[in-house]
């Protein structure tokens, strides 16, 4: 039998126990030193989190080195151990670089809503860590599977992330009838490619309806992509396919249908421009034909009219010319200097026609850029706010394969506009926000700035009824000139918008538990109104038992115009399920005019006015009511917390609850997202935008900057308006369109901005 001194003897003199004792020696002076050095030196925590896993994980592999070593065993077992321990240092070598070298990176990416540094981050430990536990999960935080339909078959799929200069080859995605691919969130671009096809370009957001994964319900609907047979399409030019399409223009809502047609890939050049004065463009009276020229009120004979269209040194051309020619080197660099009536000769020129407005915004912006923009990634590639032109062809890659759209020079386009001519785009010395307006301009315009592109429609049909004038954008309602109210006037009003207690009779419908998150209810109330009741849709977190701080939601125009049936309504759709993360309930009232309450009257745009004012008092007043009586349900149930309600507004829930937070004093606080008020005329007792320096509840506006429904000087004119004191408010403008906003950076500082209050 072996004594403890003599075992301890052993185990002192054993080669295993040397090796180990000398490694934790020296792993601890290591460590120690890394301690004293850390500050001076920036070490952060995850240095000293990984090299401590390194120090634990060599320890049992040296360990069992040392033993093998020392051992009398095999070559064979010896390899076998060897084996083992490549294995094992793989496994933890490969933990230890995911969890403090990759997973940072990512981390930090969500946090700016890189989703593509992210996606970028996660194919290295799809590369080299497969096993990792948490890469599916990953992957769905950063990257959405898109639904790619093609007409034809066999035809063969590449992608790359957009206007990514490390980023420039193109990856295989797959062939069609295929049609389901993983792609990171964010702004991508696809090549389609089929023998005797010509090959196609699209830009798209991940998600959006181009690849039939939006949560919108119902989701708006694109037509598959339909590659054109080679020599079908005019050189020079790209395919716009047909469909439904919301222009962004005009009041940026209202849904047009186009067939499809052919525009130019690049503003006409100053090369192009020459072949046509060289065929004796401003000669031949055909291209000039039933043209009605007027120049500075002053109708013109076109002999009268050739006088003005000279470059500058008084021969016929581009008011930028000079003897009759275009300056040396700048053959590729778009034409401008050109009247309206200079572009539409040259369009006839080509057998072709200057766009109407509806195809122009068509070809420079997907079909449902309100909900899935790519004016975030493609004003910025755009050539704005700069001192020169640039050559055609290099900037701003539109959705079907167009260049410089937006930016560079700005384009005319067929339709007149408030009684004059107009422009799209904007042009190189504007600000970037031009990219989405409409320009006026009288057609005799001949500014530096001005320049077109060309269109083909595929029928003359097709123009009807998109060549008419387009009416200005502030002129649409009657404008009615009103002063801010006194406090006796405003007081007198305010008696309008009073709600007096009553019985709510509430019933709760149903509850759904099937979610994982959350538990929906629905609960039926009186409303004291033309015999109305309200359905109040309710998420609470599960296992949740102390009273509940609640958000009562107020949703976009598409709950008024074709929302889901109101049990199908989910706040998937819109992303509120943080909300619930959070510990908190959403609230989500059928308020007049949505979900299963829509308007039944008929009024448009085009009713009389009083008739229309009397409709959007009445809808105030509704509203008024409808959010008073929600919270009055809240406060007589003891699951929730009387004292902490909030708004929460998103697109038109966030332009049209300015009397709601006036007069609803119980808001903690209200969150708008993309709001900033309604550009329509009201009438002034109705009008938010009278009462908007009333309103003193704390307020966070959160704003895309590239939002053509809201521009930002509408915004900023709202949040300035705003009579909350400035401690008590907050705007913030990220790099996004409408909808939807950076959803990380929106989470960060909408649960903080609620924690706040």
């Amino acid at each position: 039998m072996i004594d403890l001194g003599t075992l301890s003897n052993r185990t002192r003199k054993s080669p295993v126990f040397r090796a180990g004792a000398a490694y934790a020696v020296f792993a601890f002076i290591v460590v120690q030193v890394a301690t004293l050095i850390q500050d001076p030196f920036g070490l952060n925590q995850a240095f000293m989190q990984t090299l401590i896993w390194v120090f634990l994980i060599g320890f049992p592999i040296l360990l069992i080195v040392a033993g093998a070593v020392s051992s009398r065993f095999s070559t064979l077992k010896i390899l076998g151990v060897f084996g083992g321990l490549l294995l094992l240092t793989y496994g933890g070598g490969t933990y230890i670089w995911v969890k403090a070298s990759v997973m940072p990176v990512i981390q930090s990416a969500l946090e700016k809503d890189d989703y593509l540094a992210a996606w970028k981050a996660s194919q290295k430990i799809d590369a080299y860590a497969p096993f990792f536990s948490s890469t599916k999960l990953l992957d769905e935080s950063i990257s959405t599977i898109a639904k790619i339909e093609v007409t034809q078959s066999d035809a063969a799929i590449y992608w790359r992330p957009y206007a990514e200069q490390s980023y420039t080859e193109w990856e295989y995605l797959g062939h069609s009838p295929q049609s389901e691919f993983r792609l990171p969130n964010g702004l991508v671009e696809l090549k389609l490619e089929k023998e005797s096809y010509e090959t196609s370009h699209i830009v798209s957001a991940n998600p959006s309806p181009r690849f039939n994964n939006m949560s919108f319900n119902p989701a708006p609907k694109i037509a598959p992509v339909e590659l054109q047979p080679v020599g079908s399409i005019p050189p020079g030019m790209v395919y716009v396919s047909p469909g439904s399409h919301i222009p962004v223009a005009g009041d940026g809502i209202s849904e047009v249908n186009l067939r499809p047609f052919y525009i130019d890939k690049n503003e006409v050049s100053n090369k192009l421009f020459k072949e046509f004065i060289d065929a004796g463009g401003y000669e031949k009276r055909e291209f000039w034909k039933n043209m009605e020229i007027v120049r500075e009120g002053v109708s013109l004979t076109f002999e009268e009219a050739k006088k003005y269209m000279v470059d500058s040194t008084g021969l016929i051309g581009p008011a930028g010319w000079e003897v009759g020619t275009y300056l040396d080197g700048q053959g590729e660099m778009p034409v401008t200097g050109l009247t309206w009536y200079e572009a539409l000769a040259y369009a006839r020129f080509r057998g072709n026609i200057l766009p109407p407005m509806n195809h122009w915004a068509a070809a420079a912006y997907p079909p449902f850029e309100i909900v899935a923009p790519i004016s975030p990634k493609l004003i910025p590639n755009s050539n704005f706010a700069n001192t020169r032109l640039r050559r055609t062809g290099k900037n701003g890659l539109g959705p079907y394969g167009t260049y410089d759209m937006v930016g560079n020079a700005r384009e005319w386009v067929w339709n007149i506009f408030g009684g004059v001519g107009m422009t799209m785009g904007g042009a190189y010395s504007d600000p970037s926000y031009m990219a989405a307006m409409q320009n006026p301009l009288p057609r005799f315009d001949r500014s530096l700035i001005n320049g077109f592109r060309t269109a083909r429609l595929l029928s003359p049909q097709d123009m009807t009824p998109f060549d008419r004038p387009v009416a200005s954008y502030e002129n649409k309602g009657k404008q009615v000139p009103y002063k801010t109210m006194s406090d006796d006037v405003f007081e007198l009003y305010s008696s309008t918008f009073s709600v007096s207690p009553i019985d709510l009779k509430a019933d709760s419908l149903y509850q759904d538990e099937s979610n994982d998150l959350w538990i929906k209810e629905r609960v039926n109330i009186e409303l004291g109104y033309e015999s109305s009741t309200m359905d109040i849709l309710i998420f609470r977190p599960k296992n949740q038992f102390e009273p509940l701080e609640s958000v009562i939601f107020h949703p976009g125009l598409n709950y008024y115009m074709s929302p889901p049936d109101i049990d199908e309504v989910s706040i998937g759709e819109f992303g509120l399920d943080f909300i619930v993360k959070s510990g908190r309930a959403v609230v989500w009232p059928a308020l007049k005019g949505t979900m299963n309450r829509l308007f039944s009257s008929k009024l448009t745009k085009d009713s009389p006015w009083s008739e229309q004012a009397r409709a959007i008092r009445e809808t105030n007043i509704h509203w008024r009511i409808d959010t008073h009586r929600t919270i009055d349900y809240l406060q007589e149930r003891p699951d929730f917390d009387a004292d902490s309600v909030f708004y929460l507004g998103m697109s038109a829930g966030s332009n049209a609850p300015t009397h709601t937070l006036l007069f609803e004093t119980r808001y903690k606080a209200a969150v708008l997202y993309v709001g900033g008020g309604t550009p329509y005329s009201q009438p002034p007792v109705s009008d938010g935008h009278n009462h908007i320096p009333r309103i003193m509840t704390p307020i966070l506006m959160l704003n895309g900057e590239q939002d053509y429904i809201i521009p930002k000087t509408r915004v900023e004119k709202f949040f300035n308006d705003l009579g909350t004191p400035i401690e008590d408010k907050k705007l913030i403008f990220f790099n996004s369109g409408h909808w939807p906003l950076p959803r990380n950076q929106m989470i960060k500082e909408t649960l903080g901005w609620i924690e706040k209050y």
